[in-house]
């Protein structure tokens, strides 16, 4: 679907647009007023990809503070204290010890999922914060527009080729 009407559609989409100098939204409803919903639907369908990639960025923003981390969060499982009379032992936590580090820390520490559907669990503040963040670095990084994204590469002109 993506081949045969996706593409096409963006690209005739992209070319009206720029040929009329108007929007998604208004390209679609100058071809015709019945074809509007093509143009919200396209800025919806927008709208819910950046809301998919701005979350995949917070992940990898919370992977790079925990990559300072010494050793990494992920590199083993955690202990826990467990009593047995009066002895008190540290070990390791039986779901990880069932999988691996690296998910135990994906599930547990990153996606903070609970252990039932009942138990909610609450925020998951430190990943709330890297939504905030990467949501604040879109906004500022859209707020110049692209004007200021050209004056970063600078390719060296050759001379006489």
């Amino acid at each position: 679907m993506l081949a045969i009407e996706g593409i096409p559609l963006y690209y005739l989409e992209l070319c009206i647009g720029q040929r009329m100098r108007k929007g998604s939204v208004g390209v679609w409803n100058e071809i015709s007023p019945y074809l509007g919903g093509v143009g919200i639907a396209s800025v919806v369908v927008c709208f819910l990809v950046s809301l998919y990639y701005n979350i995949i960025i917070a992940w990898c923003v919370f992977y790079f503070v925990k990559s300072f981390e010494n050793p990494l969060p992920w590199s083993e499982c955690p202990k826990e204290k467990v009593t047995f009379g009066n002895i008190t032992r540290l070990q390791l936590v039986p779901e990880c010890k069932k999988a691996s580090p690296t998910s135990y820390f994906w599930y547990r520490s990153t996606l903070n999922i609970s252990d039932s559907i009942e138990n909610s669990g609450g925020m998951n503040w430190p990943m709330c914060a890297c939504l905030v963040g990467t949501w604040i670095l879109v906004w500022l990084s859209m707020m110049k527009g692209i004007k200021i994204t050209g004056k970063v590469i600078c390719f060296p002109r050759l001379s006489g080729a």
